[in-house]
């Protein structure tokens, strides 16, 4: 078989590729290095090449970088990254890659490609021409060193915008100690050089150290892993809803930290080939508010009490009178906010105690607050159901209270603070369930 023909820089004959193949550089010539007699490449810093950081996933994924998601077998991340390439492939990811459908390269082996990552991939609405898996003809694992010339062909003729590598350790070469620093780093250098080069994101999977004190150790092996990432990602489960899973960045060199991410696993049925399908979709994404800290206590057995939630409970149990009657909600959003807590906090706390809550017919309507009877009991309903029968509407009819809809107008009307976490802070494409 003929090797792929590998473009060369016109000034130094090193690979290139990427937005700088245009002009027949690689990425270093074209940044302005020059190799002299001692055969170092030295580059002058200019303003003029300067540019800020690219996301393919705003202040999570960075492009031109080594990325990493660390997460325990079973917790779910070939389904967020199912979601992820389908985003990325429909050009609908919030990040600098919006609007511009990319090409996805799957390299690996721990899940069939065409019995689950396809079925998953079509299930999260992905554009499936754009998507292919990378692998050694003899079903070896892809070694990013001996194989870099290679991946960095498929990248360009493709092209590819981005590079999963489902289990990381398998393609650093069988001889790499990933116990060892110098290792480590020596073997993830193709994989970093072949991102700039080439300006594509790539991101590897790690199962996480189950001993870990701290996010610098949570990674099995050598911490070269986590320091060679520009932004590191942990996958968990939901200390207090194991339905439920959140995506924190433990590490992140270039950006602001972005919100947490919590969303929801749900069995995703379809037909296909005269077979029936059935796969996880991750679906009902939304802001979070648990830090890594949160998420490394709850891995661990650790007890868990968030801090923002616990303070949110201690402010409801100092202001609400436990004398069976009704008070308004305001005075407690408005002490909340005063200590940096926003409503959506507030309102997990008050589901904690499950305080009940109605609207007064009066005009203009607050919202009322009680302690639950006697009676009530945790374990029930967390969806907060209106105590006053009849409302009128706008047009003089009563409704019956406890319809959906209703519901979701006193959820509304309970936001009598200004201090809501702006929908806006949600990731494109997390506000929609697939």
């Amino acid at each position: 078989m003929t090797e792929p023909a590998i473009t060369r820089c016109r000034v130094c004959g090193e690979p290139a590729g990427g937005r700088y193949g245009d002009d027949g550089l690689c990425w270093q010539c074209y940044n302005g290095g020059e190799t002299d007699a001692t055969g170092l490449r030295v580059t002058s810093a200019d303003l003029a090449r300067a540019e800020p950081p690219r996301w393919a996933w705003q202040y999570r994924i960075v492009i031109g970088y080594l990325n990493l998601l660390i997460g325990n077998e079973g917790v779910g991340k070939g389904t967020l990254i199912a979601w992820l390439i389908a985003r990325l492939t429909c050009g609908e990811l919030d990040g600098d890659l919006r609007g511009q459908p990319v090409g996805v390269g799957i390299i690996g082996d721990e899940d069939s490609f065409d019995h689950v990552w396809t079925p998953r991939l079509h299930a999260a609405s992905a554009d499936l021409a754009r998507i292919v898996q990378i692998e050694r003809p003899d079903g070896g694992f892809v070694d990013v060193r001996e194989d870099r010339e290679k991946l960095a062909h498929v990248v360009k003729q493709r092209p590819l915008g981005f590079l999963f590598c489902d289990q990381l350790l398998d393609n650093l070469g069988a001889g790499t100690d990933d116990w060892r620093q110098k290792a480590v780093r020596e073997a993830l250098q193709p994989l970093r050089s072949l991102a700039r080069e080439l300006d594509i994101a790539i991101i590897g999977s790690l199962h996480p150290n189950k001993r870990a004190d701290s996010f610098r150790t949570l990674i099995a092996g050598a911490p070269a892993f986590n320091a060679v990432s520009r932004s590191s990602l942990l996958l968990a489960q939901h200390p207090e809803n194991e339905d439920v899973r959140v995506l924190v960045r433990g590490k992140g060199n270039l950006s602001q930290k972005p919100k947490p991410v919590e969303f929801r696993i749900a069995e995703h049925c379809f037909q296909a080939n005269g077979h029936e399908f059935k796969v996880p979709l991750a679906a009902g994404f939304q802001v979070g508010d648990f830090t890594v800290e949160d998420l490394l206590a709850n891995e661990n057995g650790k007890p868990v009490e968030h801090s923002k939630v616990a303070d949110a409970c201690e402010i409801i149990e100092a202001l609400l009178p436990r004398d069976g009657a009704w008070h308004p909600a305001k005075a407690i959003y408005e002490a909340c906010a005063g200590e940096q807590i926003d409503d959506r906090t507030v309102k997990r706390a008050k589901q904690r105690l499950r305080i009940q809550h109605r609207r007064t017919q009066a005009f203009p309507p607050s919202v009322e607050w009680a302690w639950p009877s006697s009676g009530d009991t945790v374990g029930t309903s967390n969806i907060d159901v209106p105590t006053v029968p009849n409302v009128p509407t706008a047009n003089g009819q009563n409704r019956l209270r406890g319809s959906s809809e209703d519901v979701q107008d006193v959820r509304d009307s309970e936001n009598d603070c200004p201090h809501r976490v702006p929908t806006g802070e949600l990731p494109a494409g997390l506000d929609r369930e697939r």
